[in-house]
């Protein structure tokens, strides 16, 4: 099997996996009007966003724009699934957040914006620009932060239940995977978001 038909496989069954998972986590927020659920149902759509990306990328499709809109997608999730964690947190810590992620995502903004790249090599995201890199990761390690320890928290509470042992640990694979390849680790790429979606897929089903 080819580079390619490996790289069209792995994207689809991602895309198709994360659909499914923005639309229960969608149910799920319209049926409990919950703003965890809603940052939760946000992060996801920016996934879809993504795989929708990387099946452009199998296909050897790139560009400055496809890529501008990954390279966006997957930094932002990372923040937007950590703006959910953290509301298990006193509301003062809540404001000084909100304001953290929006200077992160103008950050992100901006670095995508200052340079043309293309992040297309042999059918995967791959190229990433050192500044771009820089300026998410400013997003995804401090949101995988929050993420990993907002999850130890409900898990030491809440350890009892199965399926929401799944959700958290299916929460914190997907923010963990984000800033893996935001950082350029790609092979992390394919492996945390199966892994990751199928453990929330099972814990809110």
């Amino acid at each position: 099997m080819s580079i390619q038909e490996e790289a069209i496989i792995w994207a689809s069954i991602t895309l198709v996996l994360s659909i499914l998972l923005t639309y229960f986590a969608g149910r799920r927020y319209f049926k409990s009007r919950n703003i965890m659920w809603l940052f939760w149902f946000l992060g996801f759509i920016l996934f879809v966003v993504a795989a929708i990306c990387q099946e452009f990328f199998a296909f050897g499709i790139g560009g400055y724009l496809l890529s501008a809109i990954y390279v966006f997608s997957v930094a932002e999730l990372v923040v937007i699934l950590s703006l959910g964690s953290i509301q298990q947190a006193p509301k003062n810590w809540i404001k000084v957040y909100y304001w953290y992620s929006l200077f992160v995502t103008i950050a992100i903004i901006v670095s995508i914006l200052l340079q043309r790249f293309n992040v297309l090599e042999n059918y995967l995201p791959m190229n990433f620009p050192p500044v771009v890199m820089a300026t998410s990761s400013m997003g995804t390690i401090v949101g995988s932060g929050v993420i990993l320890f907002f999850a130890a928290r409900a898990l030491l509470f809440k350890g009892n239940k199965i399926k929401m042992v799944s959700v958290i640990l299916g929460i914190v694979i997907l923010g963990f995977g984000g800033t893996l390849v935001a950082s350029g680790f790609i092979e992390a790429l394919y492996i945390s978001e199966i892994i990751g979606m199928s453990l929330f897929l099972y814990g809110i089903s």
